[in-house]
């Protein structure tokens, strides 16, 4: 049986999404749960895919997942997307005796300035999940950030609820694989590309913001990330949007901007837009 890898325990918000995206695509997967992005992204073998969390309408881009997509050499074959929503919770008596704050690294990020009120002491974890498991096991002083949908297994003494510092907070999630699969259904497409420059010159970026005006792709965003061998290397990634039609453009675009052999493309995946 064909396997996916999500960033667990059972209850995250990576779990929630990705039972949607197999329900919707009426997939029969075994959901595996792993500890981190990394370890979800290390799991990624020709029998195993991954649903790793992408980008935050608050908190930006998951910066990991992309990373470790890069490392690993993963394929996005498809996307989905999740309304998020927080809540305080604490066992303790009174709000003034909470000195302690368990918080998912992701969720600091979306619920800043509902913390910043407080002068809590900051404990980052991988998972939500693992910030509720942390809280129930300790006792005194701490409280923990957790998805809403916690609540209706788990009553705290202090509840504070719709926490994220907006109300349109959503996260929207990668399904990566080990094989560059173009399963598109939609006739509305997004694709994610690399570009690494082989040379460090002026005019690089400028040159490839051109090819993509040139052949009326519309681009969604771009992002430097370092290359991790020396200091000043960067590549870019870049999303874009485009009809179905337009598909081959996309290859043609790769082979004008690697003809000169200064820079050099990887085509990360093709799939549906949201």
């Amino acid at each position: 049986m064909k396997k996916i890898a999500v960033l667990g325990p059972e209850g995250t918000y990576c779990d929630i999404a990705c039972k949607n995206y197999l329900y919707k695509e009426n997939l029969d997967y075994e959901i595996k749960y792993y500890p981190s992005i990394l370890k979800a992204s290390m799991a990624v073998d020709d029998n195993t895919m991954a649903m790793l969390p992408f980008e935050n309408t608050l908190d930006g881009f998951v910066i990991e997942s992309l990373d470790y997509i890069l490392l690993n050499r993963l394929y996005i074959i498809g996307q989905t997307k999740l309304d998020i929503d927080f809540a305080f919770v604490s066992n303790c008596d009174n709000e003034a005796d909470i000195e302690n704050l368990y918080v998912q690294f992701k969720a600091y990020g979306q619920c800043i300035s509902f913390i910043n009120e407080y002068n809590f002491n900051i404990i980052t974890t991988q998972s939500n999940t693992e910030s509720l498991n942390k809280l129930l096991q300790s006792q005194g002083k701490y409280a923990a950030i957790i998805p809403m949908h916690l609540l209706d297994k788990y009553h705290f003494k202090i509840e504070k609820h719709h926490i994220a510092d907006s109300k349109s907070n959503e996260t929207r999630f990668f399904v990566v694989s080990k094989s560059n699969d173009y399963n598109y259904k939609s006739n509305n497409l997004e694709s994610s590309l690399i570009i690494a420059s082989k040379i460090d010159r002026p005019g690089i970026l400028y040159e490839i913001l051109k090819e993509f005006h040139n052949f009326n792709i519309n681009l969604k965003s771009i992002m430097s990330r370092p290359m991790k061998t020396e200091m000043g290397k960067y590549r870019f990634f870049i999303e874009c949007s485009l009809k179905k039609e337009k598909i081959k453009d996309i290859f043609k675009l790769v082979n004008n901007l690697e003809s000169d052999n200064e820079l050099k493309v990887n085509i990360l995946g093709i799939y549906d837009e949201l």
